[in-house]
């Protein structure tokens, strides 16, 4: 099954597409009318609708130990480096999503 992505608000625009051109489900936080929305809130949304949360915000590093620490479910942190090229993520995310489930990422941080 392939995985479906949540975009927080300062991921590039040109990933989404890229992933999309490729057949890959992406809902961005402006899309779900949350991009002005505080990180716990982008975070708790992601779970709310199963989908790993793309990111390049560092904060989501400290809300997903804080995440383990407390034993809360999260669906799993894609965090991309601030060096990373588009056609990088686009392929590195792709690959993601299209051979493994969901359950592989529940409470890790992947880090793209």
């Amino acid at each position: 099954m392939a995985i479906c992505y949540y975009f927080d608000a300062p991921v590039h625009r040109a990933i989404k597409i890229g992933l999309q051109l490729r057949g890959v489900d992406v809902l961005t936080a402006q899309e779900d009318d949350r991009s002005n929305a505080i990180d716990e809130i982008i975070l708790s949304r992601s779970v709310e609708l199963n989908r790993p949360l793309v990111t390049t915000d560092h904060d989501f590093l400290v809300l997903a130990k804080n995440c383990s620490d407390n034993r809360e479910y999260f669906t799993g942190i894609f965090f991309l480096s601030p060096k990373i090229s588009i056609g990088y993520a686009v392929e590195e995310l792709e690959v993601y999503a299209k051979i493994e489930e969901l359950e592989d990422f529940a409470n890790q941080v992947i880090f793209v």
